[in-house]
Protein backbone atom coordinates (compact mmCIF):
# COMPACT_ATOMS: atom_id res chain seq x y z
CA UNK A 1 0.00 0.00 0.00
CA UNK A 2 1.67 3.50 -1.24
CA UNK A 3 0.96 5.58 2.19
CA UNK A 4 3.59 7.52 3.53
CA UNK A 5 4.01 10.14 6.44
CA UNK A 6 4.72 13.74 6.16
CA UNK A 7 8.78 13.00 6.45
CA UNK A 8 8.47 10.58 3.89
CA UNK A 9 8.83 7.55 6.59
CA UNK A 10 6.20 4.41 5.79
CA UNK A 11 2.78 4.91 7.46
CA UNK A 12 2.66 0.86 8.16
CA UNK A 13 1.67 0.11 11.76
CA UNK A 14 1.03 3.61 12.66
CA UNK A 15 -2.92 5.41 12.44
CA UNK A 16 -4.35 6.73 9.84
CA UNK A 17 -5.22 10.56 9.55
CA UNK A 18 -5.14 13.66 8.02
CA UNK A 19 -1.00 13.70 8.55
CA UNK A 20 -0.38 11.04 6.21
CA UNK A 21 -0.54 10.89 2.25
CA UNK A 22 -0.51 8.13 -0.55
CA UNK A 23 3.07 7.97 -2.66
CA UNK A 24 2.20 9.28 -5.85
CA UNK A 25 1.25 7.08 -8.32
CA UNK A 26 3.48 6.67 -11.59
CA UNK A 27 3.00 9.11 -14.67
CA UNK A 28 2.01 6.06 -16.91
CA UNK A 29 -0.72 4.85 -14.82
CA UNK A 30 -2.61 7.94 -15.85
CA UNK A 31 -1.78 7.59 -19.39
CA UNK A 32 -2.68 4.36 -19.29
CA UNK A 33 -5.71 2.89 -21.53
CA UNK A 34 -8.15 2.38 -18.71
CA UNK A 35 -7.58 5.25 -16.75
CA UNK A 36 -8.25 7.47 -20.31
CA UNK A 37 -11.30 5.14 -21.10
CA UNK A 38 -13.00 6.11 -18.01
CA UNK A 39 -11.54 9.58 -18.32
CA UNK A 40 -13.84 9.65 -21.61
CA UNK A 41 -16.38 8.36 -20.92
CA UNK A 42 -17.01 11.41 -18.40
CA UNK A 43 -16.91 9.00 -15.64
CA UNK A 44 -14.67 10.19 -12.51
CA UNK A 45 -15.70 7.95 -10.00
CA UNK A 46 -14.28 5.20 -12.54
CA UNK A 47 -10.98 6.73 -12.54
CA UNK A 48 -11.75 7.19 -8.44
CA UNK A 49 -11.71 3.41 -7.80
CA UNK A 50 -8.74 2.58 -10.50
CA UNK A 51 -6.42 5.25 -8.52
CA UNK A 52 -7.72 3.61 -5.41
CA UNK A 53 -7.30 0.04 -6.42
CA UNK A 54 -3.47 1.29 -7.66
CA UNK A 55 -2.55 1.80 -4.46
CA UNK A 56 -4.15 -1.79 -3.05
CA UNK A 57 -7.12 0.12 -1.02
CA UNK A 58 -10.37 -0.60 0.03
CA UNK A 59 -13.35 1.42 -0.41
CA UNK A 60 -13.17 1.24 3.78
CA UNK A 61 -9.73 2.01 3.87
CA UNK A 62 -9.45 4.82 1.28
CA UNK A 63 -13.13 6.25 3.51
CA UNK A 64 -11.18 6.19 6.64
CA UNK A 65 -8.20 7.72 5.06
CA UNK A 66 -10.46 10.68 3.46
CA UNK A 67 -13.03 10.79 6.28
CA UNK A 68 -15.89 9.82 4.18
CA UNK A 69 -17.98 6.88 4.60
CA UNK A 70 -17.76 3.59 2.49
CA UNK A 71 -21.39 4.14 1.17
CA UNK A 72 -20.22 7.76 0.09
CA UNK A 73 -17.36 6.12 -2.21
CA UNK A 74 -19.43 3.19 -3.16
CA UNK A 75 -21.80 6.03 -5.11
CA UNK A 76 -19.51 7.90 -6.45
CA UNK A 77 -17.60 4.97 -8.05
CA UNK A 78 -20.91 3.40 -9.22
CA UNK A 79 -21.67 6.80 -10.94
CA UNK A 80 -24.05 8.18 -8.44
CA UNK A 81 -25.24 11.55 -8.25
CA UNK A 82 -22.36 13.82 -9.19
CA UNK A 83 -23.57 16.68 -8.61
CA UNK A 84 -23.85 15.81 -4.40
CA UNK A 85 -20.65 13.92 -4.55
CA UNK A 86 -18.41 16.94 -6.15
CA UNK A 87 -17.12 17.53 -2.54
CA UNK A 88 -16.33 13.73 -2.35
CA UNK A 89 -14.69 14.19 -5.71
CA UNK A 90 -12.74 17.03 -5.04
CA UNK A 91 -11.20 15.63 -1.81
CA UNK A 92 -10.34 12.06 -3.09
CA UNK A 93 -8.75 13.80 -6.44
CA UNK A 94 -6.59 15.35 -4.01
CA UNK A 95 -5.81 12.65 -1.60
CA UNK A 96 -4.92 10.19 -4.47
CA UNK A 97 -2.91 12.02 -6.79
CA UNK A 98 -5.49 12.18 -9.79
CA UNK A 99 -4.53 14.96 -12.35
CA UNK A 100 -7.96 17.14 -11.74
CA UNK A 101 -8.37 17.39 -15.75
CA UNK A 102 -9.53 13.49 -15.40
CA UNK A 103 -12.12 14.15 -13.31
CA UNK A 104 -13.21 17.52 -14.87
CA UNK A 105 -11.41 19.68 -12.24
CA UNK A 106 -9.34 21.58 -13.86
CA UNK A 107 -11.23 24.56 -13.38
CA UNK A 108 -12.90 25.17 -9.80
CA UNK A 109 -15.93 25.82 -11.16
CA UNK A 110 -16.12 22.42 -13.51
CA UNK A 111 -18.79 19.52 -12.50
CA UNK A 112 -18.27 16.04 -13.60
CA UNK A 113 -21.04 17.12 -16.33
CA UNK A 114 -18.15 19.45 -17.78
CA UNK A 115 -15.82 16.32 -17.73
CA UNK A 116 -17.56 14.42 -19.62
CA UNK A 117 -17.79 17.32 -22.45
CA UNK A 118 -13.93 17.58 -21.56
CA UNK A 119 -12.69 14.36 -21.92
CA UNK A 120 -14.48 13.29 -24.47
CA UNK A 121 -11.88 15.34 -26.88
CA UNK A 122 -9.01 13.64 -24.88
CA UNK A 123 -8.76 10.39 -27.15
CA UNK A 124 -8.89 12.49 -30.74
CA UNK A 125 -6.50 14.77 -29.34
CA UNK A 126 -4.30 15.74 -32.09
CA UNK A 127 -0.75 14.00 -31.59
CA UNK A 128 1.48 14.94 -34.07
CA UNK A 129 4.01 12.64 -35.99
CA UNK A 130 7.23 14.15 -35.04
CA UNK A 131 6.86 13.25 -31.47
CA UNK A 132 5.60 9.70 -31.96
CA UNK A 133 8.22 8.87 -34.09
CA UNK A 134 10.89 10.81 -31.70
CA UNK A 135 9.69 8.13 -29.23
CA UNK A 136 9.67 5.16 -31.59
CA UNK A 137 13.17 5.52 -32.67
CA UNK A 138 14.61 6.84 -29.67
CA UNK A 139 13.10 3.25 -28.36
CA UNK A 140 14.62 1.35 -30.72
CA UNK A 141 17.93 2.91 -31.79
CA UNK A 142 18.80 5.38 -28.57
CA UNK A 143 19.36 8.12 -30.99
CA UNK A 144 16.80 11.30 -32.31
CA UNK A 145 15.19 10.66 -35.41
CA UNK A 146 17.59 12.34 -37.45
CA UNK A 147 20.74 10.69 -36.71
CA UNK A 148 19.01 7.27 -36.65
CA UNK A 149 18.36 8.11 -40.29
CA UNK A 150 22.06 9.25 -40.75
CA UNK A 151 22.87 5.79 -39.07
CA UNK A 152 20.74 3.49 -40.96
CA UNK A 153 22.14 4.93 -44.24
CA UNK A 154 25.65 4.24 -42.64
CA UNK A 155 24.69 0.77 -42.48
CA UNK A 156 23.52 0.72 -38.56
CA UNK A 157 24.05 -2.59 -37.58
CA UNK A 158 21.08 -4.12 -35.30
CA UNK A 159 21.26 -7.26 -33.51
CA UNK A 160 18.88 -9.39 -31.16
CA UNK A 161 18.64 -6.30 -28.48
CA UNK A 162 17.30 -4.02 -32.10
CA UNK A 163 14.16 -6.82 -33.30
CA UNK A 164 13.38 -6.86 -29.04
CA UNK A 165 12.79 -3.23 -29.20
CA UNK A 166 11.08 -3.07 -32.84
CA UNK A 167 8.95 -6.02 -31.35
CA UNK A 168 8.04 -3.92 -27.65
CA UNK A 169 7.19 -0.72 -30.07
CA UNK A 170 4.96 -2.64 -31.75
CA UNK A 171 2.49 -3.58 -29.50
CA UNK A 172 2.56 -0.03 -27.90
CA UNK A 173 1.45 1.45 -31.27
CA UNK A 174 -0.80 -1.05 -31.53
CA UNK A 175 -1.95 -0.21 -28.29
CA UNK A 176 -1.88 3.55 -28.88
CA UNK A 177 -4.26 2.95 -31.80
CA UNK A 178 -7.11 2.44 -29.44
CA UNK A 179 -6.65 6.42 -27.97
CA UNK A 180 -4.32 8.29 -30.17
CA UNK A 181 -6.63 7.08 -33.45
CA UNK A 182 -4.97 5.40 -36.84
CA UNK A 183 -4.84 9.29 -38.57
CA UNK A 184 -2.39 10.42 -35.94
CA UNK A 185 -0.23 7.51 -35.87
CA UNK A 186 -0.48 6.30 -39.99
CA UNK A 187 2.29 9.20 -40.27
CA UNK A 188 4.72 7.84 -37.50
CA UNK A 189 4.44 4.69 -38.55
CA UNK A 190 5.04 4.85 -41.94
CA UNK A 191 8.12 6.62 -41.58
CA UNK A 192 9.30 4.01 -38.88
CA UNK A 193 8.01 1.10 -41.69
CA UNK A 194 11.37 3.02 -44.48
CA UNK A 195 13.87 3.34 -41.55
CA UNK A 196 13.53 -0.89 -40.20
CA UNK A 197 13.51 -1.75 -43.99
CA UNK A 198 16.25 0.29 -44.24
CA UNK A 199 18.42 -1.67 -41.58
CA UNK A 200 16.74 -4.90 -43.21
CA UNK A 201 18.37 -4.02 -46.06
CA UNK A 202 21.89 -3.51 -44.20
CA UNK A 203 21.80 -6.59 -42.15
CA UNK A 204 23.29 -10.51 -42.85
CA UNK A 205 21.98 -13.74 -42.61
CA UNK A 206 19.50 -14.63 -39.87
CA UNK A 207 19.11 -11.20 -38.69
CA UNK A 208 18.34 -10.24 -42.39
CA UNK A 209 15.38 -12.65 -41.49
CA UNK A 210 14.42 -11.40 -38.57
CA UNK A 211 14.01 -7.61 -39.36
CA UNK A 212 12.26 -9.37 -42.55
CA UNK A 213 9.65 -10.76 -40.34
CA UNK A 214 9.52 -7.41 -38.34
CA UNK A 215 9.01 -5.20 -41.12
CA UNK A 216 5.94 -7.19 -42.18
CA UNK A 217 4.51 -6.66 -38.77
CA UNK A 218 4.78 -3.04 -39.45
CA UNK A 219 3.45 -3.52 -42.58
CA UNK A 220 0.17 -5.48 -41.49
CA UNK A 221 -0.25 -2.61 -39.14
CA UNK A 222 0.11 0.26 -41.42
CA UNK A 223 -2.42 -1.54 -43.72
CA UNK A 224 -5.03 -1.61 -40.66
CA UNK A 225 -4.02 1.60 -40.06
CA UNK A 226 -5.31 2.76 -43.96
CA UNK A 227 -8.48 0.48 -43.09
CA UNK A 228 -9.45 2.33 -39.88
CA UNK A 229 -9.60 5.84 -42.02
CA UNK A 230 -11.17 4.44 -45.10
CA UNK A 231 -8.39 3.84 -47.28
CA UNK A 232 -9.07 0.46 -48.68
CA UNK A 233 -6.69 0.17 -51.51
CA UNK A 234 -4.13 1.20 -49.53
CA UNK A 235 -4.76 -1.48 -47.15
CA UNK A 236 -5.24 -4.22 -49.58
CA UNK A 237 -1.65 -2.87 -50.72
CA UNK A 238 0.09 -2.95 -47.58
CA UNK A 239 -1.67 -6.67 -46.45
CA UNK A 240 -0.52 -7.77 -49.34
CA UNK A 241 2.68 -6.34 -48.88
CA UNK A 242 2.93 -7.67 -45.13
CA UNK A 243 2.02 -11.54 -46.66
CA UNK A 244 4.65 -11.75 -49.01
CA UNK A 245 7.38 -10.30 -46.35
CA UNK A 246 5.81 -13.15 -43.83
CA UNK A 247 5.72 -15.54 -46.55
CA UNK A 248 9.93 -14.55 -46.79
CA UNK A 249 10.31 -14.99 -43.71
CA UNK A 250 8.65 -18.23 -43.03
CA UNK A 251 6.67 -16.78 -40.27
CA UNK A 252 3.65 -18.99 -40.68
CA UNK A 253 1.14 -16.95 -38.11
CA UNK A 254 1.64 -13.98 -39.82
CA UNK A 255 1.15 -15.89 -42.82
CA UNK A 256 -2.04 -16.88 -41.56
CA UNK A 257 -2.89 -13.41 -40.16
CA UNK A 258 -1.96 -11.53 -43.04
CA UNK A 259 -4.56 -14.14 -44.88
CA UNK A 260 -7.26 -13.18 -42.39
CA UNK A 261 -6.44 -9.46 -42.76
CA UNK A 262 -7.02 -9.86 -46.70
CA UNK A 263 -10.45 -11.92 -45.67
CA UNK A 264 -11.95 -8.75 -43.45
CA UNK A 265 -10.59 -6.68 -46.43
CA UNK A 266 -12.99 -8.88 -48.90
CA UNK A 267 -15.97 -8.21 -46.32
CA UNK A 268 -15.64 -5.22 -46.90
CA UNK A 269 -16.27 -5.75 -50.58
CA UNK A 270 -19.18 -7.89 -49.34
CA UNK A 271 -17.48 -10.85 -51.64
CA UNK A 272 -18.40 -13.98 -49.08
CA UNK A 273 -15.81 -16.41 -51.74
CA UNK A 274 -13.09 -14.90 -50.92
CA UNK A 275 -13.27 -14.05 -47.50
CA UNK A 276 -13.81 -17.55 -46.71
CA UNK A 277 -11.14 -18.95 -49.76
CA UNK A 278 -8.85 -16.61 -47.36
CA UNK A 279 -9.47 -17.81 -44.41
CA UNK A 280 -9.53 -21.13 -45.47
CA UNK A 281 -5.85 -20.44 -46.52
CA UNK A 282 -4.99 -19.24 -43.15
CA UNK A 283 -6.27 -22.72 -41.72
CA UNK A 284 -4.06 -24.65 -44.19
CA UNK A 285 -1.07 -22.52 -42.74
CA UNK A 286 0.91 -25.22 -40.23
CA UNK A 287 1.70 -25.17 -36.53
CA UNK A 288 -0.06 -21.71 -36.11
CA UNK A 289 -1.48 -20.70 -32.65
CA UNK A 290 -4.48 -21.05 -31.36
CA UNK A 291 -5.50 -17.21 -31.36
CA UNK A 292 -4.65 -17.43 -35.14
CA UNK A 293 -6.95 -20.26 -36.04
CA UNK A 294 -9.61 -18.57 -33.92
CA UNK A 295 -9.95 -15.25 -36.24
CA UNK A 296 -9.18 -17.52 -39.31
CA UNK A 297 -12.67 -19.42 -38.22
CA UNK A 298 -14.40 -16.43 -36.97
CA UNK A 299 -13.73 -14.94 -40.09
CA UNK A 300 -14.38 -18.08 -42.35
CA UNK A 301 -17.92 -17.88 -40.22
CA UNK A 302 -18.12 -14.18 -41.48
CA UNK A 303 -17.96 -15.79 -44.81
CA UNK A 304 -20.58 -18.39 -44.79
CA UNK A 305 -22.88 -15.54 -43.25
CA UNK A 306 -22.96 -13.50 -45.71
CA UNK A 307 -22.89 -15.86 -48.07
CA UNK A 308 -26.46 -16.84 -46.10
CA UNK A 309 -24.71 -20.68 -45.51
CA UNK A 310 -26.52 -20.63 -42.02
CA UNK A 311 -25.38 -24.47 -40.90
CA UNK A 312 -21.53 -23.79 -42.15
CA UNK A 313 -21.25 -20.32 -40.14
CA UNK A 314 -22.70 -22.66 -37.32
CA UNK A 315 -20.19 -24.59 -37.67
CA UNK A 316 -17.53 -22.92 -37.95
CA UNK A 317 -18.61 -20.55 -34.90
CA UNK A 318 -19.02 -23.57 -32.69
CA UNK A 319 -15.22 -24.82 -33.84
CA UNK A 320 -13.86 -20.77 -32.35
CA UNK A 321 -15.81 -21.85 -29.17
CA UNK A 322 -14.55 -25.16 -28.33
CA UNK A 323 -10.94 -23.06 -28.58
CA UNK A 324 -9.89 -22.23 -25.20
CA UNK A 325 -9.34 -18.99 -25.52
CA UNK A 326 -8.45 -16.65 -22.73
CA UNK A 327 -11.09 -14.46 -21.29
CA UNK A 328 -7.92 -11.92 -21.11
CA UNK A 329 -5.72 -11.66 -23.73
CA UNK A 330 -2.26 -12.46 -22.52
CA UNK A 331 0.54 -9.68 -21.35
CA UNK A 332 3.64 -9.12 -23.01
CA UNK A 333 5.82 -6.49 -23.55
CA UNK A 334 7.08 -7.89 -27.22
CA UNK A 335 3.93 -8.19 -29.99
CA UNK A 336 2.40 -11.28 -30.85
CA UNK A 337 -0.31 -12.08 -33.73
CA UNK A 338 -3.48 -12.18 -32.63
CA UNK A 339 -2.41 -12.21 -29.16
CA UNK A 340 -5.79 -9.31 -28.51
CA UNK A 341 -8.58 -12.23 -29.63
CA UNK A 342 -9.82 -13.60 -26.76
CA UNK A 343 -13.54 -15.03 -25.85
CA UNK A 344 -14.93 -11.75 -25.50
CA UNK A 345 -14.19 -11.09 -28.99
CA UNK A 346 -15.04 -14.59 -30.13
CA UNK A 347 -18.95 -13.86 -28.09
CA UNK A 348 -19.21 -10.63 -29.76
CA UNK A 349 -18.60 -11.50 -33.26
CA UNK A 350 -20.79 -14.64 -32.59
CA UNK A 351 -23.44 -12.09 -32.42
CA UNK A 352 -22.40 -10.49 -35.26
CA UNK A 353 -22.51 -13.67 -37.19
CA UNK A 354 -26.10 -14.43 -35.89
CA UNK A 355 -27.19 -10.58 -37.14
CA UNK A 356 -25.86 -11.23 -40.66
CA UNK A 357 -27.94 -14.54 -40.87
CA UNK A 358 -30.79 -12.68 -40.12
CA UNK A 359 -31.51 -14.19 -36.72
CA UNK A 360 -31.92 -10.89 -35.24
CA UNK A 361 -33.29 -11.68 -32.18
CA UNK A 362 -30.84 -14.24 -30.89
CA UNK A 363 -27.98 -11.60 -32.10
CA UNK A 364 -29.47 -9.00 -29.59
CA UNK A 365 -29.75 -11.42 -26.99
CA UNK A 366 -26.28 -12.89 -27.64
CA UNK A 367 -24.78 -9.20 -27.54
CA UNK A 368 -26.89 -8.09 -24.77
CA UNK A 369 -25.22 -11.17 -22.48
CA UNK A 370 -22.06 -10.26 -23.21
CA UNK A 371 -22.18 -6.59 -23.61
CA UNK A 372 -20.65 -6.39 -19.87
CA UNK A 373 -17.24 -8.08 -20.91
CA UNK A 374 -17.23 -5.11 -23.51
CA UNK A 375 -14.60 -3.17 -21.79
CA UNK A 376 -12.17 -5.76 -22.81
CA UNK A 377 -12.55 -4.98 -26.49
CA UNK A 378 -10.70 -1.96 -27.70
CA UNK A 379 -12.32 1.42 -28.05
CA UNK A 380 -13.10 1.08 -31.85
CA UNK A 381 -14.63 -2.60 -31.62
CA UNK A 382 -16.98 -1.98 -28.90
CA UNK A 383 -18.35 1.28 -30.66
CA UNK A 384 -18.25 -1.28 -33.95
CA UNK A 385 -20.28 -3.57 -32.39
CA UNK A 386 -23.09 -1.00 -30.51
CA UNK A 387 -23.78 0.54 -33.77
CA UNK A 388 -24.44 -3.49 -35.03
CA UNK A 389 -26.57 -3.78 -31.83
CA UNK A 390 -28.02 -0.47 -32.89
CA UNK A 391 -29.21 -1.55 -35.87
CA UNK A 392 -30.68 -5.04 -34.78
CA UNK A 393 -32.85 -2.91 -32.41
CA UNK A 394 -33.76 -1.26 -35.55
CA UNK A 395 -34.55 -4.30 -37.68
CA UNK A 396 -36.81 -5.17 -34.77
CA UNK A 397 -39.02 -2.15 -35.20
CA UNK A 398 -37.34 -0.78 -31.96
CA UNK A 399 -36.65 2.29 -33.64
CA UNK A 400 -36.14 4.72 -30.63
CA UNK A 401 -34.16 2.30 -28.76
CA UNK A 402 -31.61 1.92 -31.83
CA UNK A 403 -31.50 5.58 -32.03
CA UNK A 404 -30.05 5.57 -28.02
CA UNK A 405 -27.70 2.63 -28.94
CA UNK A 406 -26.63 4.15 -31.73
CA UNK A 407 -26.28 7.30 -29.64
CA UNK A 408 -23.79 5.40 -27.68
CA UNK A 409 -21.82 3.72 -30.13
CA UNK A 410 -21.10 7.43 -31.84
CA UNK A 411 -19.62 8.28 -28.38
CA UNK A 412 -17.49 5.31 -28.32
CA UNK A 413 -16.50 5.77 -31.97
CA UNK A 414 -15.90 9.49 -31.21
CA UNK A 415 -12.39 9.49 -30.15
CA UNK A 416 -11.26 6.82 -32.46
CA UNK A 417 -11.74 8.33 -35.90
CA UNK A 418 -12.47 4.98 -37.35
CA UNK A 419 -14.19 4.58 -40.58
CA UNK A 420 -15.72 1.08 -39.59
CA UNK A 421 -17.83 2.77 -36.97
CA UNK A 422 -19.30 5.35 -39.40
CA UNK A 423 -19.55 2.52 -41.96
CA UNK A 424 -21.90 0.90 -39.65
CA UNK A 425 -24.25 3.77 -38.24
CA UNK A 426 -24.52 4.31 -41.69
CA UNK A 427 -26.68 1.46 -42.38
CA UNK A 428 -29.14 3.46 -40.09
CA UNK A 429 -30.12 5.57 -42.50
CA UNK A 430 -32.87 3.25 -43.82
CA UNK A 431 -35.01 4.72 -40.68
CA UNK A 432 -34.14 8.15 -41.08
CA UNK A 433 -37.76 8.76 -41.11
CA UNK A 434 -37.67 8.53 -37.48
CA UNK A 435 -36.70 11.81 -35.67
CA UNK A 436 -34.16 10.26 -33.28
CA UNK A 437 -32.20 8.55 -36.03
CA UNK A 438 -32.43 11.58 -38.33
CA UNK A 439 -30.41 13.43 -35.74
CA UNK A 440 -28.29 10.96 -35.40
CA UNK A 441 -27.10 9.75 -38.78
CA UNK A 442 -26.82 13.95 -39.27
CA UNK A 443 -23.78 13.97 -37.18
CA UNK A 444 -22.09 11.36 -39.26
CA UNK A 445 -21.13 13.78 -42.23
CA UNK A 446 -18.70 15.61 -39.12
CA UNK A 447 -17.95 12.14 -37.69
CA UNK A 448 -16.33 10.60 -40.84
CA UNK A 449 -12.56 10.53 -41.13
CA UNK A 450 -10.64 11.59 -43.74
CA UNK A 451 -9.47 8.85 -45.61
CA UNK A 452 -6.03 9.71 -46.52
CA UNK A 453 -2.54 7.86 -45.71
CA UNK A 454 1.07 8.77 -45.58
CA UNK A 455 2.98 6.73 -48.15
CA UNK A 456 6.06 5.16 -46.08
CA UNK A 457 9.34 5.80 -47.49
CA UNK A 458 11.38 3.35 -49.16
CA UNK A 459 8.00 1.76 -50.41
CA UNK A 460 9.11 -0.11 -53.18
CA UNK A 461 7.63 -3.98 -52.94
CA UNK A 462 11.60 -5.69 -53.14
CA UNK A 463 11.33 -8.81 -49.99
Amino acid sequence: MLISTPDGEPAAGRPWGSGYALSPLPVVFWRSWEVTRAASAGTPGAVIALARQAHGLSQAELGALAGFSQSALSRLESGGNPGYDIRVLKSLGRLLGVPPRLLGLADEGGTPAAAAQMTAALPRTAVDRKSVLDACIAAIVGAPTARAWRLADDGLPADEQTVHSLLVVRRLVNDADNWIGAGNLAPAIAELYGLIDRMRRAAKGEMRRWLLDVTALYAEFYGWLCQEIGDLRGAAEWTERALQQAQAADDRDLVAYAYVRMAQLAECDHDDDRVIGLSRAALREPDIKMQVRGLALQQKARGHALARDESSCLRALDRVRELDLPDVPPWSDEYRVGYYFSAHHQSAQRASSLLDLGRVREAIASYERHRDSWEQLCRWEQAVHTARLARAYALVGEVEHAAAVGSQALGLGAGTASALVVTELRKLDAWRGVPAIASLTAELESAAPESAAVEPAASDSET
